[in-house]
């Protein structure tokens, strides 16, 4: 399945796949494949169960807390570029009213499946319209390896676009995860 998922991709790439949306995930990949990505990548982008740290998130006794995850979790955008797959999800949010937030970064896959993986940006949680304007927008961007230092918090002028990075938060692609920057 892995390398069909493969296959599948770098074909629609290159025959233009892309033509009038071209982060529509709709234009890459089938209802299975979108659930594919999302498996790849739910361990990552969602909260693990409680008192999971670490690789424990990997443990097949997690599986069930995962996939219903993936159920409420949003393929919003997607493109290939340089052997990279760019991706959008949205997730839900606490809240006395319907919020999410939304999770840009890009990965790499091998005959073995995931091989890079790096989350760019995670935004503010918003209403879904506003997640929508806002993340597609930084997703856009984050595309065309353009600089998303001004929506940062620290340089929004109070409009909420990025939670992280900050200046106290990075994602590390060493060990998959937001951490504390040292001091």
């Amino acid at each position: 399945m892995r390398i069909a998922f493969l296959i599948l991709i770098l074909g629609c790439f290159l025959t233009g796949c892309n033509s009038k949306d071209p982060y529509k995930p709709d234009r890459f990949l089938s209802a299975e494949e979108k659930d594919s990505v999302l498996k790849l990548i739910i361990r990552y982008v969602a909260k693990p169960p409680k008192g999971v740290t670490g690789s424990l998130r990997f443990d097949q006794a997690h599986d069930a807390f995962y996939q219903t995850r993936i159920i409420e979790t949003r393929l919003e955008q997607f493109y290939v570029a340089q052997q990279k797959f760019y991706f959008l999800v949205s997730q839900p949010a606490p809240s006395l009213i319907e919020k999410r937030h939304a999770t840009g970064g890009w990965l790499t896959v091998d005959e073995g499946g995931l091989k890079d993986y790096a989350e760019i940006f995670r935004t503010w949680k918003m209403v879904p319209d506003t997640l929508r304007q806002r993340s597609y927008m930084l997703f856009d961007k984050m595309v065309k390896n353009e600089n998303l230092a001004p929506y940062y918090t620290q340089n929004s002028k109070g409009v909420e676009f990025i939670e992280f990075p900050d200046q106290h938060v990075f994602f590390n692609v060493e060990s998959r995860s937001w951490e504390l920057r040292p001091e």
